[in-house]
This record gives structure tokens, sequence and C-alpha cells, in this order.
């Protein structure tokens, strides 16, 4: 079955609910878990934080699930939940074997930006256990323009998504597979956000 989107589901499968945690799915695959998700008193507003990954995302490091991750989950809660006003994102996970962190940082808040964020800062995080990890701001706020942005980015990230799939599946090597991918950021708008959602 060719993939179209990343499933989203309460625990053990059942319909979300807001404010629960939240699990992510690729088919049949579990990718992991959003944990907290902080609903504010009045269900305008959601806070984003921590994306705790599966076994199977932590065995394939050369695969960037997390743009298409934070992606998938704000357009799910846009168009699930309509009293929902604004998505905020608090993203600060540990990078330990994904390179520089400053850079890791700048690929999540161009994310962000592209998808129509506002307020996007970038900080050190304070008592890390690796020096160099950063926490990364930003609120979508739900309007016409944001959502237009939303749905370009995530629609590139999961053509990008699928090239991974495709290449999978032909048994091509990662190194083509890169090459193909490079063209495609070269000639497509937006911006893909490294480790993006945490």
């Amino acid at each position: 079955m060719a993939f179209e989107k990343l499933r989203i589901t309460g625990r053990d499968g059942q319909p979300y609910r807001l404010g629960e945690p939240m699990d992510i799915h690729d088919r049949d695959t579990h990718l992991g878990t959003l944990d907290p998700i902080t609903v504010s008193r009045d269900g305008t507003e959601v806070l984003i934080q921590r994306f705790a990954p599966s076994s199977f995302v932590k065995k394939e490091p050369k695969r960037n699930f997390g743009p298409l991750v934070l992606l998938e989950v704000t357009t799910f809660l846009a168009g699930q939940f309509p009293g929902l006003q604004a998505v905020s994102y608090l993203l600060s996970r540990e990078i330990e074997m994904h390179g520089d962190g400053m850079n890791v940082a700048i690929a999540r808040a161009a994310l962000l930006q592209a998808m129509g964020a506002e307020g996007v800062t970038i900080a050190p995080r304070p008592h890390s256990e690796t020096p160099g990890n950063f926490v990364v701001q930003g609120v979508w706020a739900y309007n016409a323009r944001n959502l237009a942005a939303l749905n370009r980015c995530l629609a590139r990230e999961r053509h990008v998504y699928r090239q991974w799939d495709e290449a999978a599946d032909a048994g091509q090597s990662i190194h083509a597979l890169r090459d193909r991918l490079r063209q495609l950021l070269v000639r497509g708008p937006g911006v893909r956000g490294g480790e993006a959602a945490d």
C-alpha cells in the first residue's frame, strides 16, 4: 500500500481526543508518541512539546521523520477541532546523533516559519545533558494564509517521504536517493527542517 499520509490516533488505536497523548503511525508502523499535548482552559490553543520516537524510528537514523510528523499533526489538529485557534510549539528534544545542534535548531525554526508560525525563537536549552542543544518556540495561528502555507509544506514533505519508500522498494542506494532529494529541495518551495518534531 502506497504512502498517502500519517495516521493519528489516541492510545491503543482509539479515536484521538484533544489533550490525550497522540500516537503517530505510517500505515501499520508506529512512529512515536506526542506527549504531553497541553490544552488551554478554553480549548482554543494547544502546546506541542515532546515527540518520543518508537524503536522503528530509532533504527532509521538517516531518515528524517520530524518535519512530516510536525506538519501532519498540525494539519490534523486544525482539521479535527474547529474551535482551535492556535498551535504552540516548544521543540527541545536532545540531539545526540544527528549532527550539530544549532543547525538542527535553525532547520526547525525555518520549518515553523515556512508553515506560517510567528514569534519563532531559538534559545540554548537549559540543563541540557549534551552541550549545544537548543529550544525552538513558535505559534501557528489558524487562518487562511497559514492554512495555505501549511498545506504547501505538507504536500512537499509527503512527496519527499514517498521518495524514501520508492527508493527502498526499488533497492536504490542511499547515495542515489540523496542526490534525488537534493535536486527536489533545490527546485521546490518552502523549507525542510531537520528533526523538527520533538
